[in-house]
């Protein structure tokens, strides 16, 4: 059993290697976007706490995502297949959290892969990303890395594709700013855990970015 963090910057890549990297590994993929929406969903204890933080327009705290973290882990798919985080950590107490979750689960992180990318190819790609207009869909593509086949119309269901507000160049740009602020200090974190394994997201196929951090990743 194994278990991974992805880093890097927005538009780096991590969602799409990762689904790969889960489906050809038989890893859990754990999203703490989608562990907030199945606790609302479900109404427990924790979903209503994110509810009312969402609804007043609060950050959801490190303790709530921590302990949505902690019971995901615990359960029984993850203890036998491994898993790949996709969200968390995002700060370095955040990390701190993570190694004592896997071990009050007899387990361990294997590796931190730090998936990395030149800036302005991450401003392209952050500013061409397009979206499915419709929710039951909601399909991504990027217009560099990702394009429809018809322009402007979804491949999966035909709806029309979007640009949201925050894919501007400004909020692109603030976004990777909070990056290098918060998310980064985990690189030297990591890196003095001796887990830290580094492979770069080029303007290259999916595939061939997918080979080269395999290629990291071999001891």
């Amino acid at each position: 059993m194994a278990n991974y963090v992805f880093l890097g910057p927005p538009g780096a890549g991590k969602g799409t290697l990762g689904e790969l990297f889960c489906e050809r590994n038989g890893l859990i993929h754990v999203s703490t976007g989608q562990l907030l929406r199945d606790e609302m969903t479900a109404g427990t204890e924790l979903g209503m706490q994110v509810k009312e933080l969402i609804a007043s327009g609060t950050l959801v705290s490190d303790e709530i995502v921590t302990a949505m973290v902690a019971k995901r882990i615990a359960q029984n798919d993850i203890c036998k297949h491994g898993c790949l985080l996709d969200g968390y950590p995002r700060t370095v107490p955040q990390a701190d959290s993570l190694k004592k979750i896997f071990a009050d689960n007899n387990s361990s992180l294997t590796a931190a892969v730090l998936i990395d990318a030149d800036r302005n190819m991450l401003m392209t790609r952050l500013t061409a990303r397009r979206m499915c207009s419709s929710k039951e869909c909601g399909a991504i593509y990027n217009l560099q890395t990702h394009k429809p086949v018809n322009e402007g119309i979804c491949d999966r269901c035909g709806s029309a594709l979007y640009q949201r507000d925050d894919d501007s160049e400004k909020t692109a740009s603030e976004r990777l700013r909070v990056y290098d602020q918060q998310t980064a200090p985990l690189i030297e974190y990591y890196r003095k855990e001796g887990l830290l394994i580094i492979t770069a997201s080029k303007d290259v196929s999916v595939d061939e970015n997918y080979s080269n951090m395999l290629k990291a990743l071999k001891p």
